[in-house]
């Protein structure tokens, strides 16, 4: 038996744009993705309708767009105006021909309809700069008679968009990225556009970019450097993260290693609690030795699990499909524990994108012509979107006795990893039980409870959802769970392998 303890007085919110999604001009993501406009369930707009639904059906309120590598060399001016007017060019940052047939506009109306309230864009300051930035702003938010609000106005939007979120580029630390920089020169850039964009519209909120991934050489002082040079002027730092389960930890070649053995994998989630933990401490450092009263928060606006390309590609093509592929329970699991990870940071972490939406390690795939389905991350991130609203606090807790394992690379791994939320009418447990067999969850509530439900993904370890057997993993409720009424302790039974949503209702 396993006990967990609420501590009723140790309390912080959270909100529905904490877990969110991306979009990115990458693979088949948008085209054939999002928009197929002879898809015979495609709408007016030529969107896919029933990748809408599944949209809508999870509930993500939070978008980050349009990338991503993409952003490095992106000319936004090419995707306005009249299509057959837009200009065809070379993506080069995943080797395929962009169309530009879905551009603002269609993001902005493919939101609306998908039911997303918080877009974030991104800049270009790879191979662009301040001047593009705001002219970019000022096409999305500007209210006034001005060249590029009326340019808007011209293009079919009179109001403008009001969009908050600002990425300030994307990965700038990275090899692989077009127009790289040194995180001096890309700190003061980025502070500079930044106070631009600022000054031009005092709404908005701006993220600078952190590092790409925890495993670059130049991690985390390039976090601390580009926060010295722009502290006073961005409103998040952001973070990335990957995991493969054989890749190297240079995810842009494809380099394999020794696969993880399961209970390996399984805690890499580790990494994510690890990596928050010190990137708070050197934004709380950077605030220290500036003498600032202002606590910068974090982005964690691309994170996910990560395999290779179940498609062969197709570069120069007008959809180039890269990394489109099925995530098994394994998989499932581990996305599960990266997401309480983030949940459980949720007093610094406002912002994270699970990457990406649609088609590249993707919670939904589509086929072009075909059909449409999700991976079993969808249920995972749905399953938490569905609890979260605006009087969500996560409640603090302690495993006293629970089991732990050890590995090669990591030790005193708890068995159960769990967080729990309350919701203002329930208290909801997430569990994800990592050890084959099943595991007996005692919990001890500072209240009573009057209903409960228990909700679990389970099944053989390297099960999926294929197009032939979309619904094999999927979230389900446990029909024999039943609560004590009344009382404040209460029990579940988790399965071995499986994600768990435990919902104890109170007066």
């Amino acid at each position: 038996m396993t006990h967990l303890k609420l501590y009723d007085e140790k309390r912080f919110d959270v909100y529905p744009e904490l877990f969110g999604s991306f979009l990115e001009h990458m693979g088949t993501v948008i085209y054939t993705g999002v928009y197929e406009p002879g898809h015979p369930t495609a709408t007016k707009e030529g969107f896919r309708g029933d990748v809408l639904e599944l949209v809508k059906a999870l509930g993500v309120k939070t978008l980050r767009y349009p990338g991503g590598n993409y952003t490095s060399s992106y000319h936004w001016e090419d995707t306005v105006g009249p299509k057959p007017d837009r200009p065809r060019c070379m993506n080069i940052a995943w080797q395929s021909i962009e169309t530009n047939q879905f551009g603002l506009h269609e993001f902005f109306q493919w939101a609306k309809e998908a039911g997303v309230t918080n877009p974030i864009l991104t800049v270009n300051l790879g191979t662009r700069g301040i001047d593009d930035a705001l002219h970019e702003l000022e096409y999305v938010n500007g209210r006034y008679d001005t060249k590029w609000a009326n340019l808007r106005r011209r293009n079919g939007r009179d109001t403008p968009f009001e969009v908050k979120y600002w990425c300030l580029g994307n990965e700038l630390d990275g090899p692989w990225q077009v127009a790289r920089k040194t995180p001096e020169e890309y700190g003061r850039l980025a502070n500079e556009t930044s106070k631009a964009m600022k000054m031009l519209d005092p709404s908005i909120q701006t993220i600078l970019v952190g590092s790409s991934t925890p495993n670059i050489a130049t991690y985390p002082s390039w976090d601390f450097k580009v926060l010295m040079e722009a502290y006073d002027n961005v409103d998040f730092i952001a973070m990335h993260n990957y995991i493969d389960r054989e890749q190297s930890q240079n995810l842009d070649k494809q380099i394999t290693r020794a696969s993880d053995e399961l209970p390996t994998y399984l805690a890499r989630s580790r990494e994510f609690d690890k990596q928050i933990e010190e990137i708070e401490a050197i934004a709380d450092a950077v605030k220290a030795l500036k003498h600032s009263d202002k606590t910068m928060n974090i982005s964690f606006d691309e994170w996910n699990v990560h395999h290779f390309s179940g498609k062969e590609p197709r570069p120069w093509e007008e959809h180039n499909p890269v990394d489109w592929c099925y995530f098994d329970l394994a998989d499932t699991l581990l996305f599960g524990s990266m997401a309480l990870a983030i949940l459980r940071h949720g007093d610094r972490v406002h912002l994270s994108c699970q990457a990406l939406l649609v088609n590249t390690i993707p919670l939904i795939l589509t086929d072009e012509d075909g059909a449409a389905w999700a991976n079993p991350t969808y249920y995972v991130l749905q399953s938490l979107l569905h609890n979260i609203t605006d009087t969500t606090e996560v409640v603090e807790s302690v495993l006293p006795d629970g089991d732990v394992y050890n590995t090669n690379l990591y030790a005193d791994v708890p068995i159960i990893d769990q967080v729990t939320i309350d919701t203002g009418s329930a208290y909801v447990v997430y569990a994800v039980n990592r050890g084959l067999a099943t595991q007996n969850l005692e919990v001890e509530f500072p209240v009573k409870v009057i209903g409960g439900k228990q909700e679990t993904i389970t099944g053989n370890i390297d099960d999926m959802n294929t197009r032939e057997h979309p619904k094999t993993l999927t979230l389900h409720k446990v029909d024999d769970f039943s609560v004590n009424v009344g009382e404040m302790k209460q029990a579940a039974i988790l399965p071995g392998y499986s994600w768990n949503v435990l919902t104890f209702s109170y007066e």
